[in-house]
């Protein structure tokens, strides 16, 4: 089914940026970008090249630090490193790792976002949730309702896909990532 022309707009601004954030993630990260491939188009040659091996699968603290950086090109500004237990910090969100098979149920996004609010000393933190399974439609639209971030991870690239449509808003292009407001509670 062909796109509105709407969407089809909206659906290159999206490639751009994915573009823009992947070579930033190839210039922070030498070793990403080193699994990405060669320059040599199909039918050339690479002179004195080895035999490639299986592509190594990026370790913990490359993905983390994938992630934080990703986060904070989508406009978290306030994410930091973290240690073992909590990757990634941040005073105004917390974020939960959902590492299981299964996708995300309603209940789990539930159960998830009263940790989030709980988690605040003050004021209710906001739910960020990385995971590298999908979302079920409801479960989506709770997070849409709870002002959550849901974002699919995958562990091979370190790439963060939106999983809901809160997600999906931060991923439009924009001059300068760090400006960005998030709605107040």
């Amino acid at each position: 089914m062909p796109f509105p022309p709407g969407d089809m707009v909206a659906a290159f601004g999206r490639h751009l940026h994915f573009k823009s954030l992947e070579q930033a993630l190839c210039e922070r990260h030498p070793k990403v970008a080193d699994r990405e491939g060669s320059d040599a188009g199909p039918g050339e040659l690479i002179e004195d090249s080895t035999p490639r091996t299986a592509r190594r699968s990026p370790s913990p603290r490359e993905i983390t630090d994938a992630v934080l950086d990703q986060l904070t090109a989508f406009g978290f500004g306030d994410l930091e490193e973290g240690d073992a237990e909590l990757p990634i910090r941040s005073e105004a969100f917390h974020i939960a790792w959902h590492n299981r098979a299964k996708n995300l149920s309603t209940s789990e996004v539930q159960r998830l976002n009263g940790l989030a609010a709980a988690s605040g000393e003050d004021v209710p933190k906001r739910l960020i949730v990385i995971t590298e399974a999908g979302i079920s439609r409801p479960a989506a639209a709770f997070a849409d309702e709870a002002r959550a971030f849901v974002y699919c991870l995958d562990r091979t690239t370190g790439h963060l896909m939106a999983l809901n449509s809160r997600a999906r808003e931060t991923l439009l292009p924009r001059s300068n990532p760090t400006e960005q407001r998030l709605e107040p509670w």
